[in-house]
């Protein structure tokens, strides 16, 4: 199988997943594209269909723009530390961002036994807590494109209603992904090629997305959610791989 039909795979898989729970294409694509090359290079693939898939979310679930306007630092933070984080994959490319993204995943996989108490601390420096995990879940973000794993422990501890957290999530991803593209055109990376490729990439996302949306609370998704898991342990664990084979060449 070509690595070009492998990567439109890669693309229904995570928009499929998306569309069942309300996020997590990255966390699905990027993982299986970097096990394929680098991880800038697995960035640089999903751009469009992760922009896309966060905008087509946002578009089937009420917006309230007054919510939304209370995380503002959020947002302001996020496009800070995506731009500090892309700089640092494009000029300094490394094996070990495979290193942090098997991390990331091991970190979102361990996520619901790790007991947090932060409601009331984040409750009393709302503003600050908005632009510490801003800015880290945007470097994050920016150098191997998962930030669910920092960022879902901020919104876990908010204590909002699904709805509004999902808005809130993908208003967040949608934020970092502008912030990615506007810096890797701006750094010359993200190319025409890029772009071409990106369209229908993001196509098989959404419509993947779309599907998933269909089939949300019909299938188990219990059942799903175990099968994931097991694969993002084998993705995390082959990411890991790669980095010891490439450190000791």
């Amino acid at each position: 199988m070509s690595e070009l039909a492998l990567t439109f795979g890669i693309m229904v898989l995570g928009g499929f997943f998306h569309g069942l729970v309300g996020f997590g294409f990255p966390m699905i694509a990027t993982p299986l594209l970097s096990l394929l090359g680098s991880v800038q290079q697995a960035v640089l693939t999903t751009l469009l269909p992760t922009l896309s898939v966060n905008a087509t979310s946002m578009l089937f679930r009420k917006v309230d723009v007054g919510f939304l306007g209370r995380f503002w630092p959020l947002g302001g933070a996020i496009i800070l530390g995506s731009w500090s984080g892309t700089q640092l994959l494009v000029q300094y490319e490394s094996d070990v961002y495979k290193l942090l993204l098997a991390l990331m995943i091991v970190l979102y996989l361990y996520q619901s036994k790790l007991k947090f108490n932060l409601n009331s601390l984040i409750k009393r420096y709302f503003f600050p807590s908005m632009v510490f995990f801003g800015v880290l879940s945007g470097l994050v973000s920016g150098l191997v494109n998962v930030m669910i794993p920092v960022l879902i422990i901020y919104v876990l501890e908010l204590k909002l209603e699904k709805n509004k957290a999902i808005i809130l999530l993908n208003f967040c991803f949608f934020s970092s992904k502008v912030t990615q593209v506007a810096t890797f055109s701006w750094l010359g990376v993200f190319t025409l090629h890029t772009l071409l490729l990106g369209i229908p990439l993001a196509g098989a996302a959404v419509g993947a997305l779309l599907l998933g949306k269909r089939y949300s609370g019909k299938i188990d998704t219990g059942l799903y959610e175990k099968i994931l898991k097991v694969t993002l342990w084998v993705m995390a664990g082959m990411l890991l791989v790669q980095y010891i084979n490439a450190s000791w060449k």
